[in-house]
């Protein structure tokens, strides 16, 4: 009787340990990305799922996100900008 007993406070134990991680699976993220972030010591602007450094006040779905070489790197454009010469947008 005494080793039912302690298999099944065994059993209640481990399984009590076992729902949080359960109830936490369960649930679903819908929370968007935030709009801005500190990192790295710097500001960065989420456009379209790229954190873009800098503090960027008007995105919509004209914006995209564009690499300059030549030492400018990533920023946000508008999307009918023409950008010189070995630019690109990035998806």
């Amino acid at each position: 009787m005494k080793a039912l007993k302690t298999k099944l406070a065994l059993l209640l134990t481990c399984s009590s340990l076992l729902v949080p991680s359960v109830v936490s699976a369960a649930t679903t993220d819908d929370t968007e990305a935030p709009m801005y972030i500190y990192k790295e010591g710097f500001i960065q602007t989420n456009v379209h799922g790229i954190y873009v450094p800098g503090h960027y006040i008007n995105i919509d779905d004209d914006t995209r996100v564009a690499f300059l070489p030549g030492g400018i790197g990533i920023i946000a454009v508008d999307k009918d900008t023409v950008l010189p010469e070995g630019s690109k947008y990035l998806n």
